[in-house]
């Protein structure tokens, strides 16, 4: 399977769930996301299932990371954009215009270093 385009994920600031990502986050993330330290999976609701058969199993790997300037209604803010490698299940669930919207998953304090990094995506 062809590795996606890149794709925003993030946008410092507020989120729909009440959160805030700050612009310091998003360049951690984007900094230190690395395949071989530790992988992030494409997942399916922030839901790591045991079955590989079963609904929640992963459908795909977070490739690279990286950031951008994007106008948010008039305002510049720094967001974060990834490259996956899906599965051919995820591109048949996106041909179906489903699960299209993402979710990110970060460690605020990843393996200790006081920094953010990007340890999943949910769809």
């Amino acid at each position: 399977m062809a590795k996606s385009k890149f794709f925003r994920v993030a946008v410092e600031g507020g989120t729909t769930d009440g959160r805030t990502i700050t612009r310091e986050w998003i360049e951690q993330m984007a900094k230190r996301y690395n395949q071989s330290t530790y992988g992030a999976r494409v997942n399916m609701e922030h839901i790591r299932g045991y079955d590989p058969n079963g609904q929640f199993k992963m459908y795909g790997d977070i490739t690279a990371a990286k950031t951008e300037e994007v106008d948010m209604e008039g305002e510049k803010r720094l967001a974060l954009f990834v490259q996956i490698d899906p599965t051919p299940e995820l591109v048949e669930l996106n041909k179906k215009r489903q699960k299209v919207y993402t979710s990110i998953e970060l460690d605020l304090d990843f393996a200790g270093t006081g920094e953010a990094y990007l340890v999943g995506l949910a769809v």
